[in-house]
C-alpha cells in the first residue's frame, strides 16, 4: 500500500492465523477492513504453535518462541496507535508488557481488545505482586474494548466507563446469501446438527457427543456434522470411528464452510469455555440461517435470548438430550427461529459493520 501523509498508522499486535481462533479471525479481518478505511496497518503476530491448546497461563517452553515477536518492536516507532488482543490469563498479558513500555516512552496511544470474559476473573483470583502486576499492566492501556455490554465489567475496576467500547463480532462477508438461496438448501424437515468450534472439551465437544449418542439410541433420526481443529489433550476419535452418523470435516474455510453452514438447520455449541466472549461462530450461523442450540455463558446472552435460540444447562448431557427430543418434535421452531436469525445477523453483525464500528472506535481513541 502506498503510504500518504492522510493516512493514520495502527500497529495490530495479537494472534493471526494459523490456526484460526475467534481472535486469530478477527485480527486479520480487521486488518485488512482498515486498509480499505485508509489506515496504514502493520502487524506483529502473537501466534506462537500452529495447535490449538487447552491449557491457559501456564508456562512451557514452547511459549517462549513469542520472544522472537518482540523484534518487530520497532514497528510502535511510526504508529499512531497500538491496539493489542492480549491474553486474559497473567503470563498471556505479561507477554505484551514490553511492547506496552515502549509505546509509552513513545507517547502511542494504545488499546486493548478483550475477545473474553476471563479477565476480571483473573484479576481476582490473583494475590500479592502478581496481582499488582497484573493490574498496573491493564491499567497502562488508554482505551479497552470488548465484544458485548455485559463484557465490559472485565474493565470497570481499571478505566472510566468512557475509556471503555463495545465492538460486536462479526461473519464474514462470503457466507452471506440471499434468503431464496437459504430456503432451497435448507431441509428443515430434519434435524441437521453443526458443532464448529475448535474440539476443546470446554467447548462442549464431548458433552454434544455423548447426547447424540443417547438421542440416536432413541430411535431419533439425526444427522451430525463437525468442524474445527482436534485438540491433543481432548482424543474424541472413538465417537467418530464408531458412530457412522457423526461426520468430521476437519477444518474448513471456504466453499465447504458455507456449505456446511447451508446444510445444517441447528448450530449446537454447548459452551462452558472460561475465556469465551462472544463466538463468532454462533453469529456464522445466525447469518447462514440456522437456530442456535447453546449455554448462558459469557458474552452470548447479549446476542441470544429465547426468541432466537434454546439454552442448555452447562456441562449437562441430559439437558442437551432433553433439548434435542424437544427439537426433533418441533422442527417448525427451528425453521422460524433460523429465519428470525438470518435476519438479525443481516443488520448487526456484517463485516462492514464491524470494520466500520472499528474504525470509529479507533478514530475516538486518537481524538
Amino acid at each position: 500500500m502506498y503510504f500518504n501523509q492522510t493516512m493514520k498508522n495502527i500497529l495490530i499486535i495479537g494472534p493471526f492465523p494459523m490456526p484460526v481462533s475467534g481472535v486469530s479471525l478477527a485480527n486479520e479481518v480487521i486488518s485488512k477492513g482498515l486498509k480499505n478505511k485508509n489506515w496504514f496497518v502493520r502487524t506483529i503476530n502473537m501466534e506462537y504453535s500452529s495447535k490449538i491448546s487447552q491449557s491457559h497461563g501456564k508456562i512451557n517452553f514452547n511459549k517462549f518462541i513469542v520472544i522472537k515477536s518482540y523484534l518487530g518492536i520497532f514497528k510502535i516507532i511510526k504508529s499512531d496507535i497500538v491496539y493489542m488482543t492480549t491474553g486474559q490469563t497473567f503470563f498471556g498479558l505479561l507477554k505484551y508488557y514490553p511492547f506496552i513500555i515502549i509505546s509509552k516512552v513513545f507517547k502511542k496511544k494504545t488499546i486493548i481488545h478483550l475477545h473474553g470474559n476471563h479477565l476480571k476473573n483473573e484479576y481476582l483470583s490473583l494475590s500479592g505482586l502478581r496481582k499488582t502486576i497484573f493490574s498496573h499492566i491493564v491499567k497502562c492501556f488508554d482505551y479497552g474494548i470488548v465484544l458485548s455490554e455485559s463484557l465490559k465489567n472485565n474493565f470497570t475496576s481499571f478505566y472510566h466507563k468512557d475509556k471503555i467500547f463495545t465492538l460486536n463480532n462479526f461473519y464474514q462477508d462470503y457466507l452471506k446469501k440471499e434468503k431464496e438461496y437459504l430456503l432451497k438448501r435448507k431441509n428443515f424437515e430434519e434435524l441437521n446438527i453443526l458443532f464448529l468450534s475448535n474440539l476443546m472439551e470446554e467447548k462442549g465437544i464431548n458433552i454434544l457427543l455423548e447426547a447424540i449418542k443417547i438421542v440416536k439410541e432413541k430411535g431419533v433420526k439425526i444427522k451430525v456434522k463437525i468442524a474445527g481443529n482436534k485438540i491433543a489433550d481432548n482424543n474424541i476419535d472413538a465417537y467418530f470411528n464408531k458412530f457412522d452418523f457423526i461426520d468430521y470435516v476437519g477444518v474448513v474455510n471456504g466453499k465447504e464452510k458455507t456449505d456446511l453452514f447451508y446444510w445444517s438447520t441447528v448450530f449446537c455449541l454447548p459452551t462452558f469455555y472460561k475465556m469465551e466472549g462472544q463466538p463468532i461462530s454462533i453469529i456464522e450461523a445466525m447469518a447462514t440461517g440456522n437456530m442456535i442450540l447453546t449455554t448462558k455463558h459469557a458474552g452470548i446472552l447479549d446476542i441470544c435470548t429465547d426468541e432466537n435460540a434454546i439454552f442448555v444447562e452447562k456441562k449437562s448431557v441430559d439437558s442437551l438430550v432433553e433439548k434435542l427430543l424437544f427439537l426433533n418434535d418441533n422442527k417448525s421452531l427451528i425453521k422460524e427461529k433460523a429465519l428470525l436469525n438470518y435476519d438479525y445477523a443481516t443488520v448487526k453483525f456484517s463485516e462492514e459493520n464491524f470494520i466500520e464500528n472499528a474504525d470509529k472506535i479507533l478514530k475516538k481513541c486518537l481524538n
